[in-house]
């Protein structure tokens, strides 16, 4: 018991990953990530040597304990207030996207510090009342907090990483649409081809499922990433008939098709680019995978749609 509470400081690294991780879209830890957990456990045998052979000297821990708690805190506080809450971008899919994320990181990071200032006040306690609790002093304050983040779990799951909020009840395309200002759900746009109007019979009743499965092959399938994409290779892989996409894109979207395959692929080259992409790849890789022919058209459109070329973008997230 004595050894798991030795390390149990090692949980304060593992939130700082994970906001850390969160915010650069990365799901998996890098061999650098290890170096945050050399202060814990160093505490940890520390505490061991301390409670063996000078236990006099226990207050220390104390002291040690609060230091690495906030040590780790403080950098959360400085990684999510620099890269994500005080940022917003240019882009207005991205920022919605990005509203998400800021939201639960601001509720649990408020719960992280909550917990822990329950256990820091526990232990000055001990100091000042020589009550030595070892931090369990109040300890339904922290069972509270943890219930709460579990049911908020349990009632609003959200897969951060893809920016979309599950309904299990839902079919699997339901998923909130990302471009939902270019859509025109409306049953009452105005149709006066006769051609159309047998269309508009026909697709009323599907029409937000058309578009939803619209998005989720452009950005759950990347099929834009294919370079030689065209409405009617799209309306293949979608299962419809051309007419019917051409129907959509006139009378349900904001934009052509043109202009929402460009839109997909800079919000594609966004994210890789926030996942840390250029880091090891040039921008030639990088307009190439999201699906541009030419490097400057892919530069052209990137400045267009977000303000910035891909280079003062990637500092950005950086600063």
């Amino acid at each position: 018991m004595i050894t798991l509470r030795s390390f149990g400081c090692l949980i304060f690294p593992c939130i700082y990953l994970y906001f850390r991780n969160l915010i650069a879209n990365r799901k998996h830890f890098i061999k650098e990530d290890f170096l945050y957990f050399i202060p814990p456990i160093l505490f940890g045998f520390t505490n061991l040597l301390i409670r063996k052979y000078a236990i006099s000297l226990h207050i220390i821990v104390y002291f040690l304990f609060a230091a690495i708690a906030s040590y780790y805190m403080i950098l959360s506080y400085l990684e999510l207030k620099n890269k994500l809450w005080s940022r917003q971008s240019t882009v207005a899919i991205v920022d919605k996207q990005k509203g998400l994320i800021r939201n639960w990181t601001i509720f649990f990071f408020v719960l992280c510090c909550l917990c822990i200032s329950r256990l820091l006040i526990t232990l000055f306690l001990d100091i000042y009342i020589a009550g030595y609790s070892d931090g369990t002093s109040y300890f339904w304050v922290a069972a509270i907090l943890s219930c709460i983040l579990y049911f908020k779990i349990l009632l609003t799951p959200v897969d951060l990483h893809a920016g979309i909020t599950i309904n299990h009840q839902e079919k699997k395309e339901y998923f909130e649409l990302v471009f939902e200002d270019f859509w025109i759900v409306s049953d009452s746009v105005l149709v006066e081809n006769c051609q159309d109007l047998k269309l508009k019979e026909r697709m009323d009743a599907n029409l937000v499922s058309y578009i939803h499965e619209i998005e989720r092959m452009a950005l759950k399938q990347f099929y834009f990433r294919k370079s030689s994409v065209c409405m009617r290779d799209f309306a293949i892989i979608l299962g419809i008939p051309k007419s019917h996409l051409i129907y959509i894109f006139k009378y349900h979207s904001n934009v052509n098709f043109f202009e929402f395959k460009k839109t997909v692929r800079i919000y594609d080259a966004i994210c890789l680019i926030e996942a840390g992409f250029l880091k090891s790849n040039a921008l030639m890789c990088l307009s190439k995978k999201i699906g541009f022919s030419s490097c400057n058209l892919f530069l052209i459109s990137f400045k267009e749609i977000t303000g910035a070329v891909p280079q003062e973008y990637n500092k950005m997230i950086k600063e």
